[in-house]
């Protein structure tokens, strides 16, 4: 685990990013059921776009698509992917503000951020998120955590960090360009591996 800042909560509850590569991860509703049911706090779940976003970045490298364009597509396949969880999670439920995780949590649901209603609502604040492919689901994670004052980000992978510097952990690939600039506002960001993927360090 890759553990940064010193551990000073400004909250009592988590923001877990699920990797879009561990979206085909053999039995993962269940290791992941257990997994938040285990944690310590109360958590919102960003899930990541995977192999829908992989689709879109091969098409935008073909065709060239507009920035804009597959910012908003990027953010979409997020919602998919949430919207399937959420109907396989047990007592998931979507979200997009800060009330509704509230009454989840205590309903002893487990909440699951829509992407897009959130990051529409960002776009129109200060400090919004870039457009483009420099931000992915781990920055709309880590916008999120510092949105709504998480006690920490949870980033579920699956590799081991090589190092512990974010700005590298982003050139070869393993974080977007644009987290980088945002961890600093976060009190505590855990890197928990899920499965050993090689990483090319080169």
């Amino acid at each position: 685990m890759l553990d940064t800042h010193a551990a000073d909560p400004i909250a009592e509850w988590a923001v877990v990013k699920l990797g879009g590569s561990l979206l085909d991860l053999p039995g993962l509703v269940s290791k992941l059921a257990h997994w938040l049911n285990s944690m310590a706090r109360p958590s919102v779940l960003v899930v990541g776009g995977g192999g829908l976003v992989d689709w879109l970045r091969h098409m935008d490298a073909l065709h060239g698509l507009p920035c804009a364009l597959t910012h908003e597509l990027a953010i979409e396949m997020m919602r998919w992917n949430a919207r399937w969880l959420t109907a396989m999670l047990p007592q998931a439920v979507l979200v997009s503000d800060f009330t509704t995780c509230q009454r989840a949590w205590r309903n002893h649901g487990q909440p699951v951020l829509d992407p897009v209603t959130f990051c529409r609502h960002d776009s129109d604040l200060a400090d919004a998120l870039p457009v483009g492919w420099q931000v992915t689901s781990d920055s709309i994670a880590a916008q999120l955590a510092w949105r709504w004052r998480a006690a920490e980000l949870v980033l579920l992978k699956s590799c081991h960090p090589p190092c512990h510097d974010w700005q590298r952990l982003a050139e070869l690939g393993l974080i977007d360009a644009h987290f980088p600039s945002i961890a600093h506002r976060l009190s505590v960001i855990r890197w928990v591996c899920w499965r050993d993927e090689p990483v090319n360090t080169a």
